[in-house]
């Protein structure tokens, strides 16, 4: 919870435990309670969670007004007991609310520059939508932009979702849900400004296109995104289509993820991978090089360097990453954050691509593929051998992009989705996977992450990586096999 939350909320329960006899010093705390309530509505902005909290703070100073130092339920000696549990449940629902339906807490960007951002919509108009049942003709993606920004233009603070308006609008209309449900996410603090210009000179920047799990965010890796860019890098995270939540177009439209194959059928989610989502990163980058020409305004005419290319992603984006890196020479370096190795991957790493699996214990043993039964095979038609060989197939892709020069970096203590935001939005998630705090994770990652990328995108730091991970107890480098 934030500041102000928890000095309201303590002068509230302060009201109800002070004994009959305190009746004056009641009082003056009843008539305090506005003064944090106006600092919290100011500085933090309001939200639904905190709604008994409010009233609270309206009796408080309606019963100060009217000279009573006690709620009548609990003046009563007849219904003491009744009114006692009253006050329980409502201190309860007044401090669980908001505690396990935080304001986001996103990490301050660590490096020197500040960090601007702008998104983009592009249509790749040289592939059809390959989605079934979608009635747009051609590949369209959203891709939101993170780079260093000029000081004198870190005024207007972004929004943590740009789009949440007419997302809200969008499941109102389809499941009924309040439009503000999910408002008080864009009370997080996101230390990044909209539309701000690079900083001045002639510098290029490295680009590394980042893509998200399935189903997955592109926000939903602020840390990263930001802590990459206030150190000089360009980040495009793109918004896979069909393979997040729900993408809203310029145009108004809101197009939901579509059906997911069955879970067991590895081969077919090799196809997004090979036949999409890859060629999306590849598709981003073009689109980069346009930018870099002087397109869509020129704020960032000859300041990338698209020569220092590099590609991220978790999860399902994470397998992306390689793929890229295959498919792509134009990326240098790739990063997999805890993903499986979906994705064919025909062609080798060329000698001057890099390549490292950021992963947790259980990914490293079980590369996180599923584990279906013989009658959850049998119901998709999958038989135990087929699925076997499968896996089996897995494991050497695995061994074959460490064998080209791949390295394997075990990130102890991390769950799978500690390289997100995810444990940020409640903690009954973090609970759940009995993960440690998201932000020790994410200072971990974001070093290496950072590390990886400034020693094989810009020489910066030669050998940095292992050098630091030899020291460090929160990590394992994971030696590479003997050929």
């Amino acid at each position: 919870m934030r500041e102000w939350e928890v000095v309201l909320l303590a002068m509230q329960t302060v009201v109800c435990f002070l004994p009959r006899r305190s009746s004056k010093l009641l009082r003056t705390v009843c008539w305090l309670l506005p003064v944090p309530l106006a600092i919290h509505l100011a500085v933090e902005g309001g939200r639904w969670q905190m709604g008994p909290a409010y009233l609270f703070v309206l009796w408080a100073v309606l019963d100060a007004a009217l000279g009573k130092s006690k709620p009548p339920v609990l003046s009563s000696r007849r219904h003491r007991r009744a009114g006692w549990v009253f006050v329980i449940v409502f201190l309860l629902a007044s401090w669980m609310l908001p505690y396990l339906l935080p304001v986001p807490q996103l990490e301050v960007p660590p490096g020197p520059y500040p960090v601007g951002t702008v998104i983009y919509h592009w249509v790749d108009r040289s592939r059809m939508e390959q989605t079934p049942g979608k009635t747009n003709p051609y590949r369209e993606i959203n891709v939101q932009l993170w780079y260093p920004a000029r000081a004198s233009q870190a005024k207007k603070q972004a929004d943590y979702i740009p789009e949440l308006p007419e997302l809200s609008r969008y499941a109102q209309q389809r499941w009924h849900l309040p439009s503000t449900l999910l408002s008080y996410l864009n009370l997080a603090k996101t230390f990044t400004y909209e539309d701000a210009d690079l900083p001045e000179g002639t510098r290029e920047y490295p680009v590394i296109v980042l893509s998200h799990g399935w189903p997955g965010l592109r926000f939903a890796y602020h840390y990263l995104e930001t802590g990459l860019a206030s150190r000089g890098y360009v980040v495009a995270a793109v918004e896979h289509t069909y393979g997040t939540p729900a993408a809203v177009f310029p145009d108004g439209r809101v197009e939901a993820m579509g059906a997911s194959p069955p879970e067991f059928n590895l081969p077919a989610w090799d196809e997004i991978i090979d036949n999409v989502w890859s060629k999306d990163d590849s598709f981003v980058l073009d689109q980069l090089g346009k930018l870099n020409a002087g397109a869509s305004g020129g704020r960032f005419r000859h300041r990338l360097n698209l020569e220092q290319a590099g590609v991220i992603g978790h999860s399902f984006g994470g397998d992306n990453a390689l793929a890229a890196l295959r498919q792509d020479k134009r990326f240098k370096a790739g990063i997999s954050l805890d993903g499986s190795f979906y994705g064919d991957g025909a062609k080798p790493l060329s000698a001057d691509q890099s390549f490292l699996w950021m992963c947790t214990d259980a990914y490293l043993k079980g590369l996180g593929l599923p584990k279906p039964n013989n009658r959850q095979l049998a119901d998709e038609g999958i038989s135990r051998s087929d699925y076997e060989r499968w896996v089996e197939k897995f494991g050497r892709r695995r061994d074959e992009a460490m064998a080209e020069g791949g390295q394997t970096l075990l990130v102890r203590d991390a769950r799978h989705s500690s390289f997100s935001d995810s444990y940020l939005f409640t903690p009954i998630l973090q609970w759940r996977a009995k993960a440690p705090g998201s932000q020790k994770i994410h200072r971990t990652v974001l070093s290496y992450v950072s590390a990886f990328m400034d020693e094989h995108l810009t020489n910066k730091t030669p050998g940095g990586l292992e050098r630091e991970a030899r020291q460090d107890n929160r990590v394992l480098l994971i030696p590479r096999p003997h050929p």
